[in-house]
């Protein structure tokens, strides 16, 4: 069974020979210092996709994949023609949307939030977002994607950007401020997140125009859910997030109609998953295991019939220890979300610094081991 007829019948709620596993989607990449050790372990040295110079995570390269296994290649957005990054000396930039950033750790952490002085709808109508139709986001991805589906037997995802258009506008407002205006200005609170929603879903334009005839996944993401439980509650998230997900899904799905929605969304959204797959949502994102509400069988028992999960390997306690808790810990999720289908195997993040190279290595072979029917 090919790679691609695997992953079909697993998003399709019915079992393959195997669990597909996933390594490159959003939440399964690899930081930036442990992509290039891995690179050098493995002897890789073929060009890099750099897809997101103002996140941790930056780069791609399938010659990597390769080499690790894993049923999946990637098509994504680009940094847009004309722009570079600056980095200063204390190692703080700004990426094309106006938001300081700096790297702390190795991780990209904000620092800053243009709209925190805002104060009318007006303000936010005024301030500029990028173009979503540069033409350099989507340099090549046509012809990547009918490469991969010509030539190729791999599962084909569409990344478009990390942080969805609830993230973008609390990253843009600051997240209490905006948290403050989701509940006392909703004027405003409307007016950004109906801006960041526009210019999202012309990323996706862009993308989907390009490669959306080709893929079987579109990536979103945003998260909803903190270690203990939603970052907001159940009613608020109706009101005002749940109309524009739907929005944003109908809107991928006419653009990439033969594909699942994929969302990404961290922590414990248990409260909120009935609304999420309101939205239109066909995969979540990365079910993390140790968050409040999310034991794996309680899940599957309760949604596996109407969403598929991609994720669940820990990473807070499992992938940062020893290779016999990883081999336990795989062989728990395989069983609680395996049955029936409906499962793809992934880190619960993307693989970090502090994880032993031998976890990573040792990843697929283990969903191989594991994960047959």
């Amino acid at each position: 069974m090919t790679s691609r007829e695997r992953v079909a019948l697993a998003i399709n709620h019915k079992q393959p020979d195997r669990v597909p596993v996933d390594m490159g989607s959003t939440a399964s990449g690899f930081t930036n210092h442990t992509f290039f050790k891995l690179k050098e372990v493995l002897g890789v040295t073929s060009p890099d996709i750099l897809m997101r110079p103002d996140e941790s995570a930056s780069y791609y390269n399938d010659e990597l994949l390769e080499k690790l296994g894993g049923d999946f290649r990637h098509v994504f957005l680009l940094p847009p023609d004309n722009f570079e990054i600056q980095y200063k000396e204390d190692g703080t930039f700004t990426n094309e949307l106006g938001i300081e950033k700096k790297l702390i750790a190795g991780l990209a952490q904000n620092s800053s939030c243009p709209l925190a002085d805002a104060e009318t709808v007006e303000d936010i109508d005024k301030y500029p977002l990028p173009d979503p139709y540069n033409k350099g986001r989507v340099k090549g991805m046509k012809e990547r994607a009918e490469h991969l589906y010509n030539n190729t037997t791999y599962a084909i995802a569409a990344r478009s950007v990390s942080h969805g258009f609830f993230e973008l506008a609390w990253e843009l407002r600051g997240m209490e401020n905006f948290f403050v205006d989701m509940m006392v200005d909703k004027k405003f609170a409307n007016r950004l997140l109906d801006k960041t929603l526009e210019y999202q879903m012309g990323l996706y334009d862009n993308l989907l125009s390009a490669v959306g005839p080709y893929v079987q996944i579109v990536e979103t993401a945003d998260d909803y859910g903190t270690q203990s439980g939603p970052i907001m509650s159940p009613e608020l998230f109706k009101e005002m997030i749940l109309p524009r997900r739907k929005k944003l899904n109908e809107f991928i799905k006419s653009k990439a109609p033969n594909a699942k929605i994929f969302h990404h969304t961290c922590g414990s959204v248990y409260k909120l998953l009935d609304y999420i797959i309101e939205t239109g949502v066909d995969i979540l994102n990365p079910v993390q295991p140790l968050a409040a509400d999310m034991d794996s069988f309680r899940l599957k028992k309760e949604f596996g019939d109407r969403i598929c999960f991609h994720g669940a390997i820990d990473e807070q306690v499992a992938l940062v220890g020893d290779l016999k808790t990883l081999e336990e810990e795989v062989k728990t999720r395989i069983s609680a979300f395996a049955p029936g289908g409906g499962y793809i195997m992934a880190p619960t993040s993307n693989f970090q610094d502090d994880m032993p190279i031998e976890n990573i290595l040792n990843f697929v072979s283990l969903a191989k081991k594991y994960g047959t029917y």
